[in-house]
């Protein structure tokens, strides 16, 4: 469908390039089908034209975004925001361009003004909560996480972060509370299992907190994060062959992170199996563009391995 509609519509404005209304609908389609240079190209001929027309301007802003030119995004809702002042879809859009550029307190007064018009406008609540939760004002992301909830409760992202926002404030019972509630309408949520796991442990009930770190795992297989906590806390609870087997899985997921290495040599080291330490030390220190820790002190560690073998 969408082929014999850009072949209309180029045939249109073939014959006649002032067939605006054929360039419009042919620069939208090019952008949802990701031909978003090619749509530039059109949608910047239509601002010559229309000049002030600030849907044209809109449109632009939406293709730059998508090229990742968040500045020149930025540049051109803007133009679109000072024609039309009162258009709620080019405030929530300019609102997001200036998260992503980390600009909240701009994103923030846009979003605002954006539900004083649509005061059911959920998608601008969860901003506002994520804005909030990012600026650390736990109580205000509460408020419009809330809110994001309540118009829209199978938006499992708005719970996600409300429970978070919970979490901060200290009510880890509630936060508890709504990660289980993402995992039961979605099993393949990983990062309600996490953050459960997190929370357990750090209320030190570590066998709680191992049994959801699995549980991520088991959804999410590269989650280094999840990985690195579940082998501290095995290796804490003296279960350091469950710890050896989850960092062999790992590595044949992961081959080139280094830090996978480096624990799992830490874990024969605790089972006193020097010639495997030595081993994947070793290993470690040839994947060492991706180790995080410091080489100059994984080097001396591994000369004095090598020595006391």
């Amino acid at each position: 469908m969408s082929e014999e509609l850009i072949k209309e519509l180029q045939d249109r404005i073939s014959n006649n390039p002032k067939d605006y209304d054929a360039v419009e609908q042919y620069a939208v389609l090019l952008s949802d089908i990701g031909e978003n240079e090619e749509a530039l190209k059109n949608f910047t001929f239509l601002k010559t034209v229309f000049p002030e027309n600030a849907k044209i301007y809109y449109n632009i802003g939406i293709i730059l975004e998508k090229l990742k030119m968040l500045d020149d995004s930025i540049v051109a809702y803007e133009q679109a925001y000072k024609l039309e002042p009162e258009n709620t879809d080019i405030m929530y859009n300019l609102a997001n361009a200036y998260i992503k550029v980390e600009e909240y307190d701009i994103a923030e007064n846009l979003l605002l003004k954006v539900i004083e018009t649509d005061k059911d406008d959920q998608n601008s609540y969860f901003q506002l909560g994520e804005i909030y939760s990012r600026k650390k004002q736990y109580d205000l992301a509460k408020k419009y996480l809330t809110k994001a909830t309540e118009l829209d409760s199978s938006d499992l992202i708005s719970k996600f972060y409300l429970a978070y926002a919970y979490s901060e404030l200290g009510d880890t019972e509630t936060a508890i509370r709504l990660y289980t509630q993402i995992v039961n309408e979605n099993p393949d949520y990983s990062w309600a299992y996490y953050n459960i796991a997190a929370i357990y442990a750090s209320e030190g009930q570590d066998d709680k907190a191992i049994m959801f770190l699995e549980k991520t795992v088991t959804s999410n297989p590269h989650d280094i994060n999840a990985i690195k906590m579940l082998t501290k806390l095995l290796s804490k609870t003296k279960k350091n062959l469950a710890a050896e087997k989850l960092l062999k899985q790992a590595i044949t997921d992961m081959p080139e992170e280094a830090d996978l290495y480096y624990m799992l040599a830490n874990i024969y080291k605790k089972l006193n199996s020097s010639q495997n330490y030595l081993q994947y030390l070793q290993m470690t220190l040839s994947k060492q563009v991706t180790f995080s820790g410091d080489i100059e002190a994984l080097k001396e560690e591994l000369e004095q391995c090598s020595q006391n073998k």
